[in-house]
């Protein structure tokens, strides 16, 4: 696992989505999203700058065991989140709704959550075996 890496591509994937919310800002006349405009946020925030905290401050946790499975459950909480917000921004510009939308939250958070529950027992087994 390379951290650094992980940095980079959030970065590259939060410039992309700055220049396509500005990009559909031109063709949708005159008309925006909040969800769409702030769509980089969730890019550079939870996704950036979070692996940047890792690296800085447990780098090494890269190597324990179940650290992979938290990687895949955050950045696809993360993916999940993107989708939703760039399809309610489409709908919300477009003018149109969907009940699906709300679901995206849902499962996004809901995955946000697990990766989370699953980084504190990372953690906490990395200390637990420190004091030993």
């Amino acid at each position: 696992m390379n951290l650094k890496k992980t940095i980079r591509n959030y970065i590259i994937l939060a410039v992309g989505a700055f220049l396509l919310s500005k990009i559909y800002a031109l063709f949708g006349h005159g008309v925006t999203s909040p969800w769409m405009s702030n769509l980089y946020l969730y890019l550079l925030g939870p996704g950036a700058l979070a692996y940047f905290l890792i690296s800085q401050l447990i780098p090494d946790i890269v190597w324990r065991k179940g650290y992979r499975l938290f990687y895949n459950t955050y950045n696809s909480g993360i993916a999940v989140l993107i989708n939703g917000m760039l399809l309610y921004g489409v709908l919300e510009i477009a003018g149109g709704t969907s009940q699906i939308v709300p679901w995206f939250l849902y499962i996004g958070c809901g995955l946000l959550l697990t990766a989370s529950v699953m980084f504190y027992r990372l953690v906490r087994i990395q200390a637990c075996n420190i004091d030993k």
